[in-house]
Order: C-alpha cells, then structure tokens, then sequence
C-alpha cells in the first residue's frame, strides 16, 4: 500500500492505532506475523471491513521483523524500529519520535492508544494529532498493589498512566471501576468493554455437564501475586486431603517466568501436583486451543486481586463455562449479565470452596441466546469504537 502523503476525505475516517506486537513482547521476533493482545487482536476482526474506516496499526520493536503491509481489507501494519535507548529509560522517546515520523506521512484523523502498560499511550498523547486511551489495566492500581517502587517497571509505567491520562482527549474505559479510576483525572471518558475474539463466537460449542469423577477446574492467566495461582493451588492441595472434595482435576494456563521467586515457587509446587496425577500447566495458548481447553472444563475459576475487565471471563461466558471469580475491579458487571457467575472475597478460600461446591450438582452450560453475549462480539464493539471516533472528531 502507498502511504497517504494528504489528509483523508470527509467520507473516510483514518485512524492510527498504537498497540503492542507481541514479538517485542516475548522476543520472538523470528515469527512471520505480527500478534497482540487478546483485546486489541478482537476489536481489528471487528474493525476489518468496516466501511468508513481505515485504520493503520503502529507497532515499535527493538530488532528489525517481517512486516506484512496489510493485515485485514481496511487495515494496514507499520513496524518500527526503536533503539534500545528509546524505550522505558527514557521515557519512550525513541518510539514517540518514530510514531510521529510515520504519522506525518500517514495523516489520520485521530490517533488511538492501546494500554498504558508499555509505550502506546505516551505515544497517541504525544502524536500531535487528536487522541484517545483504551485503559486495558489500571497500572496504577497494580503497582500499588505490589507495592513497587517509583523507578521499578510499574512505578514508572504508574507515573506515565497517570500523566497520559490527564493530557488525552478521551478515555475508553472497559468496565465501571475503571471509570471510577479515571475520572478524577479525566472527565472525558466512553464506557466500552473489551471485545472477545470472533474465533469464541464461531466455533460450535460442547455443552457437557460434570463427569462422576468430579469438577474440572481452568484457570487461566499470568503467573503472578495479583492472580494468585500459587494460592489457589496450594488451596487445591489442602482440600484435596478430604475425601468430599468434589474436585477431579485443574489446569493452569498462563506464562512464568522462571526468573521472578513467586513464579519459581509456583513452578516447583505445580511440578509437584502434576506428579500427583490432578494437575497440570500450560503456558500460553492459541485462540483455538484455548477454547478446546474451556470446553473441556467444568468451571473457571478466576480470583486476582486487581482486575479492571477479566477478558478470560468474558471469553470463558461466551463458551457458557461456568465462572467464579473475585468481587474486584471490573468483574461484578458481568454478574449483571451473566446467570452463571458466582462472586467471591479474593483473600477467603472458604468462600472459594463454598462457590465451586455450589457448581458440583449446578454445573452444566448454557446456550448462546440464554443471554446477550453479542455485547462483547467484535462487530459490536468496532462500531461504538467508530461512534466515538466519530464524535472525538466532531467535538474538535
């Protein structure tokens, strides 16, 4: 595709998204195609084809990738190549310099954001052109919670959220609590909750109920403190010593890295339990394979203790699995919509075990239309996104 070199029509809404390649993420910058997150990943299948759009997705990395110019019928890939110098230690300026270079050529209309985890919103607020943030964490919150140091990754990742958020022109806002987080920043804000991948929608679905053997239990997610899967498993271990546990199994979904002491642990301990035959660990997986795994389980059990949406809860309501999860962050709206979802304390394993006893003689899934799981659906959340572009531009 030829770069634009002149502003786009009045028909043509051009937009610049600034998100992650996960190549520069993980380092495996030998893979063919750029990948992002979950969130960003479903919110372009609902984008692509999108009449009236035209998106252009902006990606920094450290070392020189293949870089296929077009990733969907309307939507183009730009990889960039930052220096090391240019990242976290000086406050992203490397990347902000080559955003702006690629956005002088490309003309958007507004600029877009994605997180405030890494380079992406420093970016969209520096740009030059009208911005908006997607919030997918609430940095701030997280290194609180972990109590990190102000020149540790998340304290200063909490200082450029909090700055950001006060300078760009709107904040699209994945649940209520993360509302409430930034509004005493910026009054600006658009409530959207993030989009689950097309693939959860499309693929059939095996309704089953629990075996005689007892729950199958997932839980999926980084290998960190504020997930708890080191908890929840020596929760599991506990229990298990007692013969009316009704739990047959758990997996464990969800990268470690070896090199931090609490995912250490968790490796040596699961290493344990897998050997006892009911337990086992995967590290990330594909769309497809994750949603083999959701079908085969009887119940998610999600249970951090900061969480501004819980994407893996919304994917797991899709397939109708069954869900328990911490009455934290953004996770009490989806009791809103959701028959299946039981809310409990994120610091008391009693009512963990209360929760997934209810599920033994309960636990079966339901059917699509049982509720209005197209609110999370791409198309549903590309077109608001589009509204809001639409009106960013209006107001300006």
């Amino acid at each position: 595709m030829q770069e634009s070199r002149t502003a786009p029509d009045k028909q043509l809404l051009r937009v610049a998204i600034c998100t992650t390649d996960n190549r520069e993420n993980t380092r495996l910058y030998s893979v063919s195609r750029p990948y992002f997150g979950a969130a960003p990943e479903a919110l372009l299948d609902g984008m692509t084809g999108l009449d009236g759009l035209e998106v252009h997705v902006l990606s920094c990395t450290q070392q020189p990738v293949a870089a296929p110019t077009i990733l969907g019928k309307n939507i183009f890939f730009h990889s960039l190549l930052v220096p090391r110098w240019g990242w976290l230690r000086t406050g992203y300026m490397g990347c902000v310099r080559a955003v702006r270079k690629k956005l002088a050529r490309l003309k958007p209309n507004l600029v877009h954001g994605q997180g405030t985890e890494r380079d992406c919103a420093i970016e969209a607020v520096a740009s030059g052109y009208p911005n908006l943030l997607t919030l997918h964490g609430n940095i701030r919150s997280v290194a609180k919670k972990m109590k990190a140091s102000l020149f540790s990754y998340y304290g200063l990742q909490s200082f450029l959220e909090s700055w950001t958020l006060k300078q760009t022109g709107g904040v699209l806002c994945n649940s209520h609590y993360t509302e409430s987080m930034v509004l005493p920043l910026n009054p600006r804000t658009h409530f959207v909750p993030n989009a689950v991948r097309k693939v959860f929608f499309e693929l059939p679905r095996r309704l089953s109920n629990p075996k005689k053997g007892g729950l199958r239990l997932l839980m999926v997610g980084v290998i960190s403190p504020y997930k708890q899967p080191l908890e929840f498993l020596r929760f599991l271990q506990d229990w298990r010593h007692y013969p009316d546990c009704p739990v047959k199994s758990c997996l464990w979904i969800g990268r470690a890295d070896p090199g931090h002491a609490y995912a250490k642990q968790f490796l040596q301990e699961i290493a344990q339990a897998k050997s006892q035959g009911w337990a086992d660990h995967l590290v990330e997986l594909s769309a497809e394979a994750l949603i083999q795994k959701m079908d085969e389980s009887d119940l998610l059990v999600h249970l951090p203790t900061e969480e501004a949406f819980g994407l893996v809860v919304a994917e797991a309501m899709v397939r109708g699995l069954p869900v328990v999860a911490t009455r934290i962050g953004g996770l009490p709206d989806f009791a809103k919509v959701y028959p299946k979802i039981r809310l409990v304390s994120d610091h008391l394993p009693l009512e963990w075990r209360q929760a997934i006893e209810a599920e033994t003689q309960l636990a079966n899934r339901i059917l699509l239309d049982s509720w209005d799981s197209q609110r999370y659906h791409p198309k549903t959340i590309a077109q608001k996104h589009l509204e809001i572009y639409r009106e960013l531009i209006s107001v300006r």
